[in-house]
């Protein structure tokens, strides 16, 4: 449970617009849906609370691609560097 909450609030932290982001970022959100994606198929719990993570991940998103690609780099570097930690801590590749 608290690994999911941990995730929560990284994917929260992350953002892009799939229209304006830089390829930093949209590897870093193909990164964090792929990880989504295997967290779901874990529990039925889990896939639940990926769901429901699902529309604030897409926010998120929105709300990055309105910053300038320097920001939009620094930041999705920062979340890849946090995803890499969280999948080391969970044991997914």
């Amino acid at each position: 449970m608290k690994k999911i909450v941990l995730f929560a609030a990284l994917t929260m932290m992350s953002g892009s617009s799939f229209a304006a982001i830089t390829e930093t970022c949209q590897q870093y959100f193909n990164d964090v849906d792929a990880l989504i994606e295997q967290a779901s198929k874990t529990s039925d719990q889990a896939k639940q609370q990926m769901d429901a993570m699902k529309p604030q991940l897409e926010q998120s998103k929105k709300q990055l691609a309105e910053l300038p690609a320097e920001s939009q780099d620094a930041g999705c570097k920062q979340g890849s560097a946090a995803l890499a930690q969280m999948k080391q801590m969970l044991g997914v590749k």
